[in-house]
């Protein structure tokens, strides 16, 4: 996580508190961290509550139903209520403990994961045989890099799983997230051949899961076992009905890639995009990859091949447009980005990099422009970080420091892309932080995942700053 590479000392701190402070900015707590998301909370339904313990295709639960009502309305008692009333009517249900508690851990913030965490302790208390408590316990530990006590915790479950007779497809559920969860821990302590036991083990209980082959097949690649890692990517591809596995080429390209062995990369990204060009997916995983090579003539060149063969398609012309960014044609970039938004006017991005563009302009009507763009995305989105980043940045720009306060004073930690630590960086050095900036430049100049669009910018600023 870039955060805790740059401000280590700090990494549990209140992010919102350390960026008020290294920006020069006295803050209160109020606007901070203790906002429920309300797109999380519309993502509560009964399926993702339940669906795993019992089949939702013959019967309602009118309970669960008014319990995640009375929860978004914030009336916790009554939520409870009606789950208590749920398990007592249909005892293959979770406890109402645990129900409870993944109600919260979907909000997200402190202070719903601090219920959380004391609503799965009532669980244990008084379900101890129930295995679901310890299993998320575990997941959570994981998580938050406490390894040893999530494998602690996952082996804790297995008598308790063994013995749970309850609901006979909790039980196949719970094996399964055991299975994934110690070969997760593997993974992580690169024990390889511990990891691809558990992982075959997880293959054999559920051969449909796209995840386990996808999984095996990342750490087959670290046995380097190429070939076979490539056949469970090409099972995992055939597998996803979700979309959300890569295609099997873009799966060893990018491992390969990050093993410096960007010859065989190159010729594994090549290879995905001569079997699938008209791809959507495919072709913006090879255009990122091309990026990520400072190769921004031929990514800009399969980008263009893109559109040709799907005009309509928006992600083409937003890679137009990022790209334009990138190699430095601000008039074209902002004419690509202006038109995105008169096909898709509440395009975030389209927004936001409008925003960044025009408050650079000397022009006054321009920077008027950028203000009405960031205030768009940022009344839209209130809660997303890089939007409220670049509302700070257009007001910090046009010298109204208080008002940008509170739009940065929401960032969330770990919740940053490298464009919007740019922006703080650059602020940094504005109020006579430059030590703390270069450490973020470096950081983020120095981590090879994800796209940076002013990567150029930052790396010409570094320089600047450091000669200085």
């Amino acid at each position: 996580m870039i955060f805790c590479k740059v401000f280590p000392v700090t990494c549990r701190t209140s992010f919102a508190l350390l960026v008020a402070a290294l920006l020069g900015f006295a803050t209160g707590t109020s606007t901070i961290a203790h906002a429920q998301e309300s797109s999380a909370l519309d993502s509560l339904t009964t399926k993702s509550l339940i669906g795993e313990a019992v089949s939702l295709s013959n019967r309602d639960y009118p309970e669960i139903e008014k319990a995640i009502q009375r929860f978004r309305n914030s009336d916790s008692r009554g939520a409870f209520e009606f789950l208590k009333s749920a398990t007592e009517k249909y005892p293959k249900l979770p406890p109402a403990e645990v129900i409870f508690a993944r109600m919260h851990l979907v909000v997200r913030n402190a202070q719903a994961l601090r219920v959380a965490q004391h609503w799965l302790e009532m669980a244990v208390s008084e379900h101890p045989d129930d295995p679901e408590a310890y299993l998320i316990l575990a997941d959570q530990a994981f998580s938050s890099g406490r390894t040893a006590e999530s494998l602690a915790l996952f082996e804790y479950s297995i008598p308790l799983v063994e013995k749970f007779s309850a609901n006979n497809k909790r039980k196949g559920k719970f094996r399964i997230r055991i299975l994934a969860g110690r070969a997760a821990v593997s993974q992580r302590r690169s024990r390889w051949e511990e990891a691809q036991q558990r992982l075959q083990e997880w293959v054999e209980a559920d051969p449909e899961s796209a995840i386990a082959h996808q999984r095996l097949g990342d750490v087959l690649f670290h046995l380097e076992k190429h070939s076979e890692s490539l056949e469970e990517f090409t099972k995992a591809h055939k597998l996803d009905t979700k979309d959300v596995v890569d295609h099997p080429y873009i799966s060893i390209g990018k491992l390969f890639s990050k093993a410096d062995d960007i010859e065989k990369a190159r010729k594994a990204f090549e290879q995905a995009y001569n079997e699938d060009k008209a791809n959507e997916k495919v072709a913006q995983a090879y255009v990122d990859w091309l990026i990520s090579q400072d190769e921004l003539e031929s990514a800009h060149a399969a980008v263009k091949r893109l559109r040709e063969q799907q005009p309509d398609l928006k992600s083409g012309l937003m890679l137009d447009g990022i790209l334009s960014v990138m190699q430095g044609n601000r008039n074209e970039a902002i004419s690509t980005m202006t038109e995105i938004l008169g096909v898709d006017p509440s395009n975030s991005r389209a927004t936001d990099l409008l925003a960044l563009l025009l408050i650079e302009s000397e022009d006054v009507a321009d920077q008027e422009k950028a203000m009405r763009y960031a205030q768009v995305n940022s009344q839209r989105f209130s809660d997303n970080s890089q939007v409220n980043v670049t509302q700070g940045w257009v007001l910090f720009q046009l010298g109204r420091k208080n008002e940008a306060q509170q739009y940065l004073s929401r960032v969330q930690q770990n919740t940053l892309n490298s464009d919007s630590y740019f922006l703080l960086a650059k602020m940094m050095v504005e109020n006579n932080k430059k030590d703390q900036a270069i450490k973020t430049l470096k950081a983020i100049i120095g981590n090879e995942s994800g796209l940076f669009i002013f990567r150029r910018e930052a790396e010409k600023f570094l320089a600047e700053i450091e000669a200085e």
